[in-house]
């Protein structure tokens, strides 16, 4: 029998379904090359409707076995189950082990887009924290940028104009430093952003130019 990276990567939808149904903890593995079989469905596109069919026979699968079950430990422990199996489909599509063209860090969501993203986040209950998004990140680093160079202009000034103390002096480097470091980490962001805007299709464009290239 195939393992469940040679069923991803065959792109047969109905058979990875059944394999990952048979071990959901199997979705979580790696191969050698940093990728889950989320990865590898993500890149024959069969990943949203894959983990759509999951999900729905999960739950329905698990309906059935609570409205059968006769005590109310029994029905707990198959909402436990279920909630557990939905968590190894989560950790997998977060999963950013695979390392697109050796460089870049990504999980199988990066493949799928915008609309995709959002309908698989929506099936799976993966919630975006408005902290840990990067254009959140990018706004705070623009923003102690602006007030450490805000802060490095007044110490300057009041240097030049008062006195040319040591505790003025050092508040100058401090500032100065500062605002270099956060807006190297926002040139970073952006540069991070502008990959995960990177369309599926620029990818496989990528992909089919390194193929042809002799």
């Amino acid at each position: 029998m195939d393992n469940l990276f040679e069923i991803a990567r065959k792109g047969n939808k109905d058979e990875f379904v059944n394999a990952c149904k048979e071990n959901i903890a199997s979705v979580t593995m790696r191969n050698e090359n940093g990728d889950n079989p989320l990865h590898i469905a993500a890149k024959s596109r069969i990943l949203l409707l894959a983990v759509r069919q999951i999900v729905d026979d999960l739950e329905k699968e698990t309906d059935k076995k609570i409205k059968k079950a006769e005590e109310a430990k029994e029905r707990k422990e198959l909402k436990e189950e279920l909630k557990r199996n939905k968590k190894y489909i989560k950790n997998a599509l977060c999963d950013k082990s695979c390392f697109l063209f050796g460089r870049v860090a990504v999980a199988p969501l990066y493949f799928l887009d915008k609309a995709e993203r959002k309908e698989i986040k929506q099936i799976v209950g993966i919630k975006d924290s408005p902290i840990c998004t990067q254009k959140f990140r990018l706004g705070l680093y623009i923003a102690g940028a602006i007030m450490c160079t805000i802060a490095m202009c007044i110490s300057l000034y009041l240097l030049f104009s008062v006195s040319q103390s040591l505790a003025l002096a050092s508040i100058a480097t401090i500032a100065s430093g500062g605002s270099a470091c956060l807006l190297f980490k926002a040139c970073n962001e952006i540069y991070d952003l502008h990959n995960e805007s990177t369309s599926v299709e620029e990818v496989n464009i990528i992909h089919i130019g390194q193929a042809v290239t002799p």
